[in-house]
């Protein structure tokens, strides 16, 4: 798993803007302001639910001026648009189908994804990396306090 420091790998993915879908890269994004990349296993998901309900629910500008959040996972635009919508999330789910979960290190053995998320600066460098080892299939939000307390500290 990539941690702080390292770089970050630069991305091209689809991913859902509300009813449309869009492209975004990570480095243009990062250019504007520090980028979160939330990686999640699948749609659904009762654990999953919890974690992109608690970066929904995070008033992200009390911890900072700006910051982009993309939640990214394997499977299709469809399905991310529908699991966005369903949860109401003002950020894009993008579609991983290129590794990048692998070029993050949270790809597991199985090829499934690992809940984690990046920080990522300006300069595409990793300012925070954190992932939950847990397995919750009861859907108990994960703890964010790590990850909302790197994001504070920018």
């Amino acid at each position: 798993m990539l941690d702080a420091g390292d770089p970050a790998p630069d991305f091209d993915l689809n991913g859902t803007a509300g009813e449309e879908s869009g492209a975004y890269r990570l480095s243009a994004a990062a250019g504007r302001a520090p980028v979160l990349v939330a990686f999640y296993t699948e749609d659904f998901s009762p654990a999953c639910t919890a974690y992109l309900e608690a970066l929904r629910d995070t008033d992200w500008g009390t911890l900072t001026d700006a910051i982009a959040v993309f939640g990214v996972a394997p499977g299709n635009l469809d399905d991310h648009r529908a699991f966005a919508t369903e949860l109401g999330l003002p950020f894009p789910l993008l579609v991983d189908h290129h590794g990048i979960d692998a070029q993050f290190g949270v790809q597991r053995p199985d090829g499934t994804t690992r809940r984690s998320a990046f920080l990522v600066d300006g300069r595409c460098r990793v300012r925070f990396a954190w992932a939950d080892d847990r397995d919750a299939p009861d859907g108990d939000p994960p703890d964010l306090s790590p990850v909302l307390d790197a994001v504070e500290s920018l």
